[in-house]
């Protein structure tokens, strides 16, 4: 971990984090606006890190992380402390009127492969079995985030959006330029993310690699059930995928270098996914790993979280 962002982490003291209005943006900062099951907010500090994965990596660079690429974060913003929850979405469904298509990719535990079960939603995904309020939503595809973050924004007068692809890697290092924000060892996993463990093998037993670990959950976990990272954000690797704003490509040529969206005319073919799940191998619950998905799909492993931009008046 480099000088600055050593002199971040100690700034930020997660632990004693509490809820205030948004009158400042010291990092790790956390902000509410609004009282009914609005998302906390993180102020995440500006920065730079570099974004990918080094060249000479023991990794499948399927996804084009190699090599990896300067950033420049060159404004605090806010990213929700947790994934997205299902009482949050909740609000906005009953506001708005929601009505969900009924269709969403689920395992299938008998076929041992994902199917497209038409009597599974975001209300009832399937996984968890019963799941609560404080579980993260699921079954919702890149429109449905986008508007959500639209009728928050909206609801709230604040620039609430999407997080970028860059923005959200450089939340997920929290200052880390290892494979993962832990290390370089998978076995590291559990104490802050719930992916493919030898809990989760053992109830539903898959070959792809697992993390040598034991988190407690066999599938999705309520939001903030581990502990969250250096910069107080939770889940960022692992339990849920996350929507970002950008086009997936297979290559960092050309990609902004100020941490903005990447984002073609005319819209994208596919869109990125980061962070893995609760069902990942350890090889893709990576910072560096790009998922991706169309627009338009629906995964009981796939959620989001939303980022906001600090006001002028903030920032000054």
């Amino acid at each position: 971990m480099n000088v600055l962002f050593t002199t971040l982490v100690a700034a930020i003291g997660v632990a004693a984090i509490g809820v205030t209005p948004a009158s400042s943006v010291e990092p790790g900062k956390v902000v509410k606006d609004c009282n009914e099951r609005c998302p906390e907010m993180v102020v995440v500090p500006a920065g730079k890190f570099r974004m990918g994965t080094p060249l000479g990596t023991d990794i499948n660079n399927e996804t084009g992380e190699m090599p990896p690429v300067e950033m420049t974060i060159p404004k605090p913003f806010l990213l929700g402390r947790t994934e997205l929850t299902r009482g949050e979405f909740e609000v906005f469904a009953r506001e708005t009127k929601f009505q969900p298509k009924i269709l969403c990719r689920v395992w299938n535990r008998g076929r041992m492969r994902y199917v497209d079960d038409s009597n599974r939603t975001w209300r009832e995904p399937g996984v968890p079995a019963a799941p609560t309020p404080s579980h993260p939503v699921s079954c919702v595809n890149w429109h449905q985030a986008k508007a959500y973050a639209a009728w928050l924004a909206a609801k709230t007068g604040k620039p609430y959006r999407l997080p970028t692809e860059a923005e959200w890697e450089y939340a997920a290092r929290a200052g880390s330029s290892a494979l993962y924000p832990w290390g370089d060892n998978p076995a590291g996993a559990c104490k802050t993310s719930n992916i493919y463990d030898i809990t989760a093998r053992r109830a539903t037993p898959q070959a792809w690699p697992h993390a040598a670990c034991v988190d407690g959950f066999a599938d999705i976990a309520p939001v903030a059930s581990l502990e969250p990272n250096a910069f107080g954000l939770y889940d960022m690797i692992g339990n849920v995928w996350e929507f970002a704003e950008d086009c997936a490509t297979k290559s960092h040529i050309g990609r902004p270098k100020d941490g903005k969206a990447w984002v073609w005319e005319g819209g994208c073919k596919r869109i990125i996914q980061r962070g893995g799940g609760w069902f990942t191998s350890t090889e893709r619950s990576r910072p560096g790993y790009h998922g991706d998905a169309t627009a338009t799909d629906h995964f009981d492993f796939g959620g989001f979280r939303v980022a906001r931009d600090l006001t002028p008046e903030e920032l000054k």
